[in-house]
């Protein structure tokens, strides 16, 4: 029951980014005393960020019956299922109520090991972790994969590593 996600490749942002810091370099040369640079700069690094992240196999996300794992940027970060309470979906909005960005967080069950000041934007934020991408679904249907997956995993009785102390 191994399943392997990855994102949908941002090649449009990418040109956009192109685009922007040609503009942005070749423009006037007073925009340079005015923090034109900079600006190009931060561009840049954008452009390098984005083209990084489009390396096959720097972000994925493997589900399995123990557990699932993160990677981003080639390092990987693992959760037994039971570390995690629920899935919900995050929403980002633009003055409040103009939704731009949907994203899955999740919330770490009261079992899990994590320090004062974690356990502090938790429950400001109302997620202990959010997921780096939606790996090419919607966020709602990635919020039904992982939360279905999650209570198999865990009403499976011949599956004793997703209820380990164990880490995976």
């Amino acid at each position: 029951m191994e399943r392997t996600l990855y994102p949908t490749r941002r090649l449009g942002r990418l040109a956009f980014l192109v685009l922007l810091w040609i503009v942005l370099t070749f423009r006037s040369s007073h925009t340079w005393r005015t923090g034109g640079a900079m600006l190009s700069f931060i561009c840049l690094m954008a452009i390098l960020l984005t083209a990084a992240s489009l390396i096959p196999g720097a972000t994925s996300l493997k589900l399995s019956s123990h557990g699932f794992t993160v990677r981003t940027w080639f390092r990987d970060e693992s959760f037994r299922w039971t570390d995690v309470k629920e899935f919900r979906l995050i929403t980002y909005r633009y003055l409040g109520f103009i939704p731009i960005r949907r994203s899955v967080g999740f919330r770490f069950s009261e079992t899990y090991k994590r320090n004062v000041l974690r356990r502090i934007a938790g429950a400001i934020v109302s997620f202990d972790r959010i997921l780096p991408d939606n790996f090419g679904m919607k966020a709602q249907q990635l919020v039904g994969l992982l939360e279905s997956t999650r209570r198999q995993a865990l009403a499976d009785p011949a599956n004793r590593y997703a209820i380990s102390s164990d880490p995976i």
